[in-house]
């Protein structure tokens, strides 16, 4: 790699780690923002809170790197065109493709990282994730201990609890359980202690009562010394977890389990899910092809460039924006799978032929406009 070609590439790669951080940093602060309540709620620990929010992260740099990778490009190519270092380059005859070369470099480094958090990073992290979420959600000890307050962890349960020891014993133990099947029941307890068991968790208490109100008004009133109380029923660890789009790596979007009815029924959306994983790099060289014609092709101008890269960031967007367009298409109708990739290869293509025959752009080597751009 020649001098030029490492001097551009770290033109580039500077800004391009710096969007990236900072683009993650505020998308990662919104996107944790949902998690914050129910950590809150369920007493978790901030290690549990950032943990959880840290798996969201391969999903929040697939969208993130093809933009940053398009700003970067627009900032690098804008700051060698402000401080006349193109205008050098041109003049000493360097062409469109020898500047353009590093440039795509970065796209296709960033291409390739985009398509191995689709294809393992992000289904991993959403997976552990939504584990994790599950079973803070499952673990009814966090939810149901909050010392002197009633609390309702679960459909048909309330429970109070008057204060917790540092053993985990619980202390002064009320627990109401109103099912629909069931004659509402009230269970006290002087103290009491959670366990859980290969078949659940329960709750062990000690020395109390069962109040059973029947339907025709009758209470029935029975006391022990112990009493076990089943809370598997309450607890959704004993639900099935079904995998979303997100959380299927590429194999069980395309080879998914047709035996399942909820395959069949989105069949085509885990389809166009699959096909996006695939193409969604691309959008790394059509984002940054767009930047190289932006600022390459037009060549020098002395009234600056906040229109060329205003135009170029809101074609960007629109050129994304569309790929999503026809995601959502591919799926309601899977024949429209084909032109979620024909469209990045079009707009690279597009791209290309506008570059292809400016080896030395004639706004650049005009002798007068190259002084203009140096006394610029």
């Amino acid at each position: 790699m020649s001098s030029l070609s490492k001097y551009l590439l770290r033109q580039t790669l500077i800004p391009l780690l710096i969007f990236i951080l900072v683009l993650a940093a505020i998308v990662w602060l919104t996107q944790s923002l949902q998690m914050l309540d129910l950590v809150v709620n369920r007493h978790q620990s901030a290690g549990t809170f950032f943990l959880v929010t840290l798996y969201i992260f391969p999903s929040l740099l697939t969208v993130i790197i093809p933009f940053a990778t398009f700003c970067a490009t627009l900032y690098a190519l804008h700051r060698l065109s402000i401080d006349s270092e193109l205008v050098i380059l041109w003049s000493a005859g360097v062409s469109i493709w020898a500047i353009a070369r590093p440039i795509l470099l970065v796209a296709a480094g960033a291409a390739l990282i985009t398509l191995i958090l689709n294809l393992y990073l992000m289904p991993a992290g959403y997976r552990a994730m939504k584990d994790m979420v599950y079973e803070i959600r499952a673990d009814l000890a966090t939810s149901l201990i909050r010392d002197g307050s009633f609390t309702n962890p679960s459909k048909g349960l309330t429970v109070y609890n008057r204060e917790t020891l540092k053993t985990g014993e619980l202390r002064g133990l009320l627990v109401h359980v109103n099912k629909e099947s069931e004659d509402p029941t009230t269970y006290l307890a002087e103290k009491g202690q959670f366990m859980n068991t290969s078949e659940g968790p329960r709750l062990i208490m000690e020395k109390g009562s069962i109040q059973q109100l029947s339907t025709d008004g009758k209470l029935s009133l029975l006391f022990f010394d112990e009493y076990i109380l089943d809370l598997a029923p309450y607890s959704e660890s004993t639900k099935a977890i079904l995998r979303d789009l997100s959380e299927r790596y590429l194999h069980e979007l395309f080879r998914p389990d047709m035996k399942k009815a909820w395959v069949r029924k989105n069949i085509n959306r885990l389809y166009a899910e699959g096909h996006n994983r695939l193409v969604s790099p691309l959008y790394n060289f059509s984002l940054v092809m767009i930047a190289l014609c932006a600022i390459i092709k037009a060549g020098f101008s002395r009234h600056g460039y906040s229109l060329r890269i205003t135009l170029a960031l809101a074609l960007g967007l629109m050129v994304r924006l569309t790929g999503f367009g026809l995601q959502s298409l591919a799926s309601q109708s899977p024949i429209m799978a084909i032109y979620m990739y024909v469209f990045p290869l079009a707009v690279i293509a597009i791209c290309t032929m506008l570059l292809r025959d400016q080896t030395s752009p004639k706004p650049w080597s005009n002798r007068k406009t190259v002084i203009a751009a140096q006394g610029h």
